[in-house]
């Protein structure tokens, strides 16, 4: 979840670096989102992070609208669309994977519901309708810019309207940040805080150390300035390790050997080591690639290159 919630930071940084035509260092735009979020992530109660939810989802509707629409005006390059690229086979599979990254926030939102039961249906509604977009999203979007498309896709989009569509997702991503980090905070709380140091009993280490951790994720960002280099990485390594290989490993732990089906089994085995594989490959690859220079997309975000 904490990567997840760096990511955010990347792609904000990039998107206003883009705005401002590079006047705006990238240590200024992500320490600068720093005090804020650092507030919003003392709330204890994901009901209370609604508010900001409904905003981010309005922002984001409104900034990925936009972009579709541009995705057909600027159909300007002669590349030549490809259906099928396997050179790119293990980059696109490990940005899927980390559509993953909501997973840590199924039981908690879950807790939350006033009709529990209704969850698993709404659950499977939201997948779907998720999957879809991003697969029309990712389509138009390569179809428009073809081999000049950059990550974030934002980076592309040109004219009047570019600054409003770069700000919208930027808001929408800012205040999805407290609600990404929500287990995080509880989590990393219970491992290192004692009873004695955590509310109610005292607020201010809690306080700090939740600061702490917004600040870690800041420095993080900084430190990794491609988007989606950081999102391969990602992807490969905890996603892969989320979505294949400790579900696997708890439904064999929970139901036992015993309790199993044989070809339950053996699925389960076949996920874990198909997890495990891509997973070590997918990662060497991404910390192969942010070792690379990556000069087009500096050059885009800091305004001396136009697309």
């Amino acid at each position: 979840q904490a990567g997840f919630a760096t990511a955010y930071l990347i792609f904000i940084a990039a998107n206003v670096g883009s705005i401002t035509d590079g006047r705006a260092g990238r240590a200024l735009i992500i320490y600068a989102c720093v005090p804020i979020l650092s507030l919003l992530v003392q709330f204890r109660d994901m009901k209370k992070l609604s508010p900001f939810s409904l905003v981010a989802d309005v922002a984001n509707l409104m900034g990925l609208s936009c972009v579709i629409f541009q995705d057909f005006e600027y159909y300007t390059h002669s590349d030549s669309i490809k259906m099928v690229d396997f050179t790119g086979l293990v980059y696109v599979t490990s940005v899927c994977i980390y559509s993953l990254e909501g997973v840590g926030l199924i039981l908690p939102l879950e807790s939350s519901c006033a009709n529990r039961e209704g969850f698993p249906k709404l659950l499977k509604q939201v997948i779907l309708g998720i999957t879809t977009l991003m697969a029309f999203f990712g389509t138009c979007g390569y179809i428009a810019f073809g081999d000049g498309t950059v990550s974030p896709i934002s980076l592309n989009l040109q004219g009047e309207s570019a600054a409003f569509v770069q700000l919208a997702l930027c808001l929408a991503i800012y205040l999805t940040y407290p609600i990404m980090m929500f287990p995080v905070s509880d989590v990393l709380e219970d491992l290192f805080l004692s009873e004695q140091r955590k509310p109610p009993r005292s607020y201010c280490p809690s306080r700090t150390f939740r600061l702490g951790i917004v600040l870690a994720t800041a420095t993080v960002a900084y430190t990794i300035p491609n988007f989606g280099k950081f999102l391969e990485l990602v992807g490969a390594s905890i996603c892969t390790l989320l979505g294949f290989i400790l579900p696997c490993t708890f439904h064999i732990k929970v139901f036992g050997r015993s309790e199993m089906k044989t070809w339950e089994y053996c699925l389960d085995v076949c996920i874990i080591l198909f997890g495990a594989f891509f997973g070590a490959i997918g990662t060497i690859e991404a910390i192969m690639k942010l070792m690379e220079a990556d000069e087009v997309v500096a050059e885009i975000a800091d305004g001396t290159r136009e697309l």
